[in-house]
C-alpha cells in the first residue's frame, strides 16, 4: 500500500479537499501540518517545486498545486465521474470554490482594515451567489443521494469541505437559510462520509 504525506500549513485552505479524500480512502497517510516558522525553512528546502503548498508525496514522488493533487487522488480512489459530462461537474465545481477563495483571501490578507470589511463583505456575497448555483445545479442534476446521483463522488468532498471551510473565514451561519436543500446534502455527507475527517483533521 502506498504511503502518503500531504504538506500544508495547519489551516483547511489549499488542504481541506485532498486531506478530506486521504481520511475518507482510508489511506496509509501523513498530515504534516506546519505553522509559518517552519515553512520558512520548507519553502526553500527543495520539497515544494513551485515553493508553494500543499505538496503530497507518495512513496518519496513529490507532486504539486492543490488542484492537480485533489484530481490525482480522486483517480486514484475511484472518485471522479463515470464519465466526461460528470467529470465537468467536479472540475466546474473545484474551479468555482477556488473562484471564492480568491476574493476571501484577498479580503482577509488587506491591510487597510476599513478595505478589508469592503471586501469582506462583497465576498460573502459572492460566497452566497456561488452557493446558489450549486444548489440550482444539485436540484438540476436530480436532488439524489449525492451531488452526482447514487455515488459518493468529489463534487461532494468539494462542495461540503469548501462550504464548512469558506464559512468560517467568512464567520458566516447562514447556509441553511440560503440554500436549504443545499445544506442538507452537506449536513448529511459531514455527518456520515466525512465524519472522521471534520473530527479529526477539519480546522475549525
Amino acid at each position: 500500500m502506498p504511503k502518503y504525506t500531504l504538506h500544508y500549513f495547519a489551516g483547511n485552505g489549499r488542504a481541506v479537499i485532498p486531506r478530506a479524500i486521504l481520511c475518507y480512502a482510508k489511506a496509509d497517510w501523513t498530515n504534516h501540518a506546519f505553522g509559518h516558522d517552519e515553512w520558512v525553512k520548507i519553502k526553500k528546502s527543495g520539497l515544494c517545486e513551485f515553493e508553494q503548498v500543499p505538496v503530497l508525496e507518495v512513496d518519496g514522488k513529490k507532486y504539486s498545486q492543490s488542484h492537480a493533487i485533489t484530481l490525482y487522488l480522486g483517480e486514484t480512489f475511484n472518485l471522479l465521474g463515470k464519465d466526461k459530462e460528470e467529470n465537468y461537474q467536479i472540475n466546474s465545481l473545484l474551479l468555482a470554490v477556488d473562484d471564492i477563495n480568491t476574493d476571501i483571501w484577498k479580503a482577509m490578507f488587506n491591510p487597510d482594515e476599513a478595505k478589508k470589511a469592503e471586501l469582506m463583505k462583497a465576498a460573502l456575497e459572492k460566497f452566497k451567489f456561488f452557493l446558489g448555483k450549486f444548489e440550482q445545479r444539485y436540484v438540476n442534476l436530480g436532488k439524489g443521494k449525492y451531488f452526482l446521483g447514487d455515488k459518493f463522488t468529489l463534487a461532494d468532498i468539494i462542495v461540503t469541505c469548501s462550504t464548512f471551510s469558506q464559512c468560517g473565514m467568512l464567520k458566516f451561519e447562514g447556509v441553511k437559510d440560503v440554500v436549504p436543500t443545499l445544506y442538507e446534502l452537506i449536513k448529511r455527507i459531514s455527518e456520515n462520509e466525512l465524519k472522521e475527517f471534520f473530527e479529526k483533521f477539519f480546522v475549525k
